[in-house]
This record gives structure tokens, sequence and C-alpha cells, in this order.
């Protein structure tokens, strides 16, 4: 999809398969390819006198960029296709302009339409990249609107805090809050919505819960199977085995390769149990393969017919080896019946792998809720009768349980109740994967670090609510217009600081040096006031704005 120009001044961009409309001027979506050029020229249109441009170009180089995820590099190329010469940096400053824009409109619109929505269902979550800023954010559950969005450096008690305050100061209190088991939250939740029920997401306390208790047994089976190198003894050997038969003979020894392949590649890949056990899957893929090449054997010996399975039997005697070792055949058979046992509960809460992608769990009635606490107690009683391991770790299941039980059975007089946050972290992939998409993989992080919470305003978009109830009629470029200049100005200056402590902004090369005068001056016997001043100046220490 691209947009193409219309006759009239003012037309509509549709936003969501038809279901409500944005007016924009001069602009309207076809399907049509960047670079494409078309009469009249662009210029008349979105550039002043001196080729100034105006938030026409803003507004649509943000659709541009974040409704069709194009590149900046195609932006500008179209651009100019039409006539307008802009540069790739100037699509970037645009492009972030427009989402501040959008972030303002947003705020002023969803202040006044948002109680509609009451009573509240809130979910709260966060998403980072590994080492970044953490977008947190606040979802209105039934509608699926996110309300408010902020960047914080971390998901700690302090940066929490103050972004659920700053929600509940424009909001008010929610009916109930869905949140995941993490303590933060609870924390940040309790300290400012006291007497707000919480409702613990189950599918991420299961999840969870049985990974840490499952994890220890997987670390086992992993100490077992990688006792004196013995999986990468079968890695090594099988990298003798051909990958291309060069004649009948050697088809044996590529199905061997391909299958050590295949028990090296599962246990470096997920788990589908659905825990993080990558060893134990390995286990599991390695006891199929002996039976699998077992029943291959047996075949042979019944058609009468010769086959050469050499390679496929040193390979099952090589799994065999590995398979016998007691603390992988003792660690493997723990995991097994404990898994069996999590899935079990994972059942009865109606939260088993078929449903992991649905957003609304249904909530359950009492007469539910009194099965599933029976559920559990029974698979922890079987687990203590086991004795051993299995017998501590059932306890600790059951404890578990026991700690989260006024979070798990929420009663709220509220309809539309949910147990889930899945679809919430289907909206941070969704943002993720739009990055991905017009930037390439190197560079998620770096957006997602910067806009983060801008793009948790933009997803609105793909909302029906919101683009029914806030977006109908509205022309954008009248709502930029009107907007407080400063106030953009304050917000794109603070955006390289968002989701960033505030810092002292001297050139990374003169900080140390700039530090080591003042400190110098602070130690002097002179007017420190002054002096600080003075340094102040000359280093061109600036006071940093709020974000």
């Amino acid at each position: 999809m691209a947009p193409h120009l219309a006759d009239t001044h003012t037309t509509t961009l549709r936003t969501l398969e038809g279901t409500g409309t944005l007016t924009l001027p001069t602009w309207e979506c076809s399907a049509r390819h960047p670079g494409e050029r078309y009469t009249p020229p662009l210029r008349p249109w979105v550039a002043a006198a001196q080729h100034t441009l105006g938030l026409d170009v803003t507004a649509l180089v943000g659709f541009l960029r974040f409704g069709l995820n194009w590149e900046e590099r195609d932006i500008g190329v179209f651009l100019r296709g039409h006539d307008t010469p802009i540069s790739q940096a100037s699509v970037s400053l645009h492009s972030t302009e427009f989402l501040v824009r959008w972030q303002m409109f947003s705020e002023e619109r969803l202040l006044h339409r948002a109680p509609q929505l009451r009573p509240f269902v809130l979910q709260i979550d966060g998403t980072c990249v590994e080492g970044g800023p953490v977008t947190f954010r606040v979802r209105e559950a039934r509608s699926g609107v996110t309300l408010y969005a902020r960047q914080i450096v971390a998901e700690s008690l302090e940066e929490v805090v103050p972004v659920l305050v700053a929600f509940k100061a424009r909001f008010g209190d929610p009916a109930l809050i869905v949140r995941d088991d993490s303590a933060t939250r609870k924390g940040a939740c309790d300290r400012v919505f006291p007497g707000v029920p919480q409702q613990v997401d189950h599918f991420h306390f299961l999840t969870k819960a049985g990974e840490r208790l499952l994890k220890e047994e997987n670390e086992r089976l992993r100490s077992g199977l990688l006792l004196d190198d013995g999986m990468a003894k079968l890695a090594q050997w099988s990298r003798g085995l051909p990958t291309v038969a060069r004649g009948p003979e050697e088809w044996v020894a590529v199905v061997a390769r391909l299958a050590a392949e295949d028990v090296e590649a599962t246990r470096s890949a997920g788990s589908s149990v659905p825990f993080h056990l990558p060893y134990y899957e390995a286990w599991r893929q390695m006891r199929w393969l002996t039976e699998e090449i077992e029943g291959i054997v047996h075949a042979r010996v019944r058609s009468a017919s010769w086959v050469d399975l050499g390679p496929l039997g040193e390979l099952k005697a090589r799994l065999e080896r590995l398979l016998a070792r007691p603390i992988v055949r003792e660690a493997g058979n723990r995991l097994t019946r404990l898994v069996w046992a999590w899935e079990e509960v994972r059942r009865a809460m109606r939260v088993e792998r078929d449903r992991r992608s649905r957003g609304d769990l249904a909530p359950m009635m009492e007469a539910d809720v009194a099965e599933v606490k029976a559920t559990v107690a029974r698979v922890g009683r079987t687990m203590r009768s086991m004795g051993g391991r299995i017998e501590e770790l059932g306890s600790r299941v059951e404890a578990k349980f026991e700690e989260q039980e006024p979070y798990l059975w929420v009663v709220a007089r509220v309809s539309g109740l949910m147990r889930s946050t899945v679809d919430l972290e289907r909206a941070h992939r969704e943002d993720r994967t739009s990055v991905r998409h017009r930037t390439g993989q190197q560079d998620t992080g770096r957006e997602m670090g910067l806009l983060g919470s801008l793009l948790a305003y933009w997803s609105n978009v793909r909302n029906e609510w919101f683009i029914e109830e806030v977006l109908n009629g509205v022309n954008l470029r009248e709502v930029f217009a009107r907007q407080d200049v400063e106030e953009v100005r304050r917000r794109l200056s603070a955006l390289p600081r968002e989701g960033r402590r505030p810092c002292v902004p001297i050139a990374p090369r003169c900080r140390r040096e700039a530090l080591e005068r003042a400190l110098t001056i602070l130690k002097g016997s002179g007017d420190v006031t002054a002096e600080l001043g003075a340094w102040a100046q000359e280093e061109r220490v600036l006071s940093t704005p709020a974000v």
C-alpha cells in the first residue's frame, strides 16, 4: 500500500480495512509503489514558500513510516520524485515529530473519551530489548486501547510507581488489574491502587512457576548428557558423515547425520512442553530415535532385504550409551512425571497450549475454581507419594499456589473479567515486528528504546474502538496545527533521554575533564556558587527538560 495524490485538498485515509477514517490533506491510500510518479506535482500542496516543509509533510511521512512501514530512504525517494527535495535526516525528524504530535493528540482525546470504558480492566506490562529501556504500557483489556505508555529505565519499584501515579492522576482507579507474577508490579499496584483487586495472569504464572521448578531437573539432565563431552562427541562423530549421498550405500549415512543434527538442534532451540527445557527435549528426541532405529532394524529383518545400516546402528549405540547414564536416566524419568503433573494442572486451569494465543481466557465460576483447587491438591498428593525429589517439588508446587492464591482466584464486580495479558504482549510484539519491517533486525532495539512509548500510542490505529470513538472524522493536520509548538519542541528535545535517567549534557569526550574541574572548584575556598556558575557556562551545561 502507498499513498497517492487525490483530486481534492482533503481526502480520507483508511486505517483498519475500511473501518473508520482519518482525514488528511491531499492524500488517500491505494495499492501503488514507492517512487511511482504522479501528477499534479506534490510541492504546491505540502510545501510553503522557499520550500519550507509543513505539517502536511509531517503527517504524510508519519503515515508512510509507521502506517505502511516504509523505510526512510524509500520515503525520501518518493518525495523527491514529486519535486519535494528532502533528506533522509529530515524524513527521520518528521517521523519522530509525527509520533510526538500523535501522542499529544491521543493523550488529549483519551482523557475525554476513556471514561466511556469505565470500569477499567487494566492490563499492565513492560517490554524491552536486552540492555535497553523498558516500554511500560497500560492497556484497557476489554476494548484493547492503550491508555498510557512511558519509557522507563528498568522495571523497578522506583520507576513503575511514578508511571502508575501519572495514570491514576489522569484516569483514576481501575476496577481490576491484570498482571503477571512480577513482585515489582505487585508492589507498585499495592502502593498506587490499594484495595483494587489484582488478577495474576494464569498462563504466565503456570509457565514461569513450572519452568523454575522443572529447570532444576533439566540442569541435572544437562550435566549428565554433557559429562565427559558426551553430546559433544556425538556431534563430532556426526560431522564425519556425508551430507549428500553419492550412491545408494550413502543414503543411510546421510539419514544418520540428519538425525544426529536434529538432536543437536533440539537442545539449542526452544521447548515444546511448553517450558524452556531444551535438554529434556533432546532426551526425548534421543529416546524416540533409538526406538525408530530399532523399528527399522526389525523391518529389514522381516523383509529379508539387505541394507547396510551401519551408520544408523552406530548412532543408536551412541545414543543408548548416553541414555544409560544413571543421572540421565533418573533426571529424564523425573522430568517426564513432573511435566505430566504440571500439564494436568494446566488443563484444570484451562490454559493449556491450544489456548496460549487466546487473549481472553474465560473467567471461572466458583464451581470451576473449586475443581481446579481440588486438581492442584490431587497432583500435589500424587507427587508427594513418589518420594525423593518429586515429593520435594510437589510440596513447592502447593506452596507456590498458596502464595499466589489471593491473586489467582479474583472475584471482581466487573463484566468481561480476564485472566491473561496475552493480547497486551501481542501488541508489544506487533510494535517490534513493525520496527523490524521498516528498519531491519539490527535497529529494533534502538528504535524501541527511543520511541517505544510513542509507538504504543500509535498502535491504537489498529483498535476499532479508538478508530470509531476517537479518530472518526478527525482532520489530523488541523489537530496538529492547533497543538502547542513549544510543548512539541520540549518533548522532541527530551526524546534522546527518554527511558534513561536525566544526565548532564556534556560531550562524552569532555565529561571526565569537566568533572575533575568541578571537583577542584568544590575543594577550593573561593565563592563556590559563582565559580560553579562560570564553570557551567563554560562547559555549556544546560538543564535537562523533564519527559
